[in-house]
């Protein structure tokens, strides 16, 4: 089952919702369902709204807005990414928030700081004219009204949405704009890992401050933890994936891909493969036909085949045929993006219709590790 689902699209990109969106509804709805705290002179939250219908209906309205205005953060980044000609892959919503799926983060900080503004700049927007209006209306609806009092929570929230995103700590957008800043005074991968380096740091302080008040009998903070294990996580993949890329800047898939190919046919048999994996120590082999790739069979293709029926079934039964290929003068971090958007550990390498090579996550690994030397 698959763990997120399409709704439909904003300016062509996909929306996605994640199953815990949906887990995460009806909580936001319950706790501003007993919230009622005055805030500057309004109510914020929906506990003094009666009759309980009302509540609760005011309550799961504005969970669901709250989430549109989360998405509507993220596209705020993705408009100015398609403007620098980058491709949104997604929009999805989580439990913890959005995320728009982008091909690549622009290395020149000046793009980069736009791109990460730009959220917060809609949050904040979205925030402003709700503010305004739920300030107005009033005139209009008494000051209790609930569709009064569900336009200034909802421009709260928003204004604090737009401040918490602000906070430089990766993925924070405030710890792009950091890195943004740095990389104008050091290297792209310095900037990454300081910025990171800090975002560390504030998910570490917020992580004490949900677990600290368990010392003086009062119950932990679970928000505040999920939230600076999500920062702390964040902050160490983006080093991790920032320096892969940079390592390999300028090298082709031709410069490091196995050429030494070793292949198959559809009609050999499962038993003659198992034979062959276990005296050649290979996991996997394109499949030939005719001269041309017709598959790829694994040892967990291998695997699935009850041991009765191994001598009796071929590799073209078998073998994968649908195959994800790649083209020697690409990219070596386009393949590692392959790889990874696509769940896979090797690409065949296709020129001109010919298989002239495999590419393999070892491969990969192997030269990062050089590259970074």
């Amino acid at each position: 089952m698959k763990s997120a689902f399409q709704i439909g699209k904003i300016a062509g990109i996909p929306v996605r919702l994640h199953l815990t969106f949906l887990a995460i509804i009806p909580v936001i709805a319950y706790i501003f369902a007993i919230t009622s705290v005055p805030f500057f002179g309004k109510l914020y939250g929906f506990g003094a709204v009666e009759p309980p219908l009302i509540r609760w209906i005011y309550s799961f309205v504005f969970a669901i807005l709250l989430f549109v205005c989360v998405g509507l953060h993220e596209l705020g980044h993705s408009m100015v990414a398609m403007r620098y000609g980058i491709k949104i892959k997604s929009i999805t919503l989580y439990i913890i928030g959005g995320v728009a799926a982008m091909e690549e983060i622009p290395r020149k900080p000046s793009k980069e700081a736009l791109m990460a503004v730009a959220g917060p700049a809609v949050s904040g927007a979205i925030g402003a004219i709700c503010i305004i209006l739920g300030s107005k209306l009033p005139i209009i609806l008494n000051n209790g009204h609930p569709f009064t009092t569900l336009l200034w929570t909802l421009g709260i929230i928003n204004i604090i949405l737009m401040g918490f995103n602000l906070i430089p700590a990766f993925p924070m957008d405030g710890g792009r704009i950091l890195r943004a800043g740095l990389a104008t005074k050091m290297p792209y991968v310095a900037a990454t890992r300081q910025a990171a380096s800090i975002g560390k740091i504030f998910a570490v302080i917020m992580g004490l401050m949900g677990v600290i008040p368990i010392t003086y009998g009062q119950p932990i903070n679970p928000w505040l933890i999920i939230i600076a294990s999500f920062i702390y996580i964040g902050a160490s993949e983006e080093a991790k994936a920032t320096s892969i890329s940079v390592s390999l800047e300028g090298v082709q898939v031709k410069d490091i891909m196995s050429t030494d190919l070793q292949t198959v046919s559809p009609d050999m048999t499962v038993r003659e493969l198992l034979n062959m994996m276990f005296h050649e120590k290979h996991r996997s082999y394109p499949v030939l036909q005719n001269n041309k790739l017709a598959g790829i069979v694994t040892l967990t293709d291998v695997q699935k085949v009850d041991k009765e029926i191994r001598d009796s079934t071929n590799v073209g039964d078998i073998m994968v045929k649908k195959i994800y290929v790649i083209e020697p003068h690409a990219g070596a971090s386009e393949a590692m993006k392959k790889m990874v958007t696509m769940r896979i550990r090797r690409l065949p390498v296709m020129e001109n219709g010919n298989l002239v090579g495999v590419l393999s996550r070892s491969d990969l690994l192997r030269a990062v590790e050089l590259c970074s030397e």
